[in-house]
């Protein structure tokens, strides 16, 4: 009766521990790029992103928007680094993502200092 009662159990426990470990492997993905493609190319669409947001802000805000995007590039060869270590690209898109948020609401302090009108696009 014991036995019995353990299978389910134990059948449960071995196919956890196989889905881990499945989700664990370090794989090429779907498209064939490497860890530091991916990384190079989620560096790329952040900061395009951030330089897309700074169009809004007036000219004089320039040589400030450049410190943002510098450190923003800076941040994420950080990221990049730690992603040399551990080969895990949803820890750097992660950190990335962070990056982002902070360049983003930087460059929303310096629209709100500037007076310029609020992007309508974030």
């Amino acid at each position: 009766m014991f036995r019995k009662s353990m299978l389910p159990v134990v059948v449960v426990i071995f196919v956890a521990v196989c889905a881990i470990g499945k989700a664990q492997e370090v794989d090429l993905p779907a498209g064939g790029l490497t860890v530091e493609q991916q990384a190079a190319q989620y560096k790329a669409t952040v900061l395009l992103v951030l330089k897309n947001r700074a169009v809004s802000l007036p000219v004089e805000s320039a040589p400030a928007v450049d410190v943002v995007l510098a450190e923003a590039a800076q941040q994420l060869d950080a990221c990049a680094e730690s992603l040399a270590t551990h080969q895990q690209v949803w820890q750097y898109k992660v950190c990335g993502s962070a990056v982002l948020q902070q360049g983003l609401t930087a460059l929303s302090a310096l629209q709100a200092s500037s007076g310029a009108a609020p992007s309508t696009t974030f």
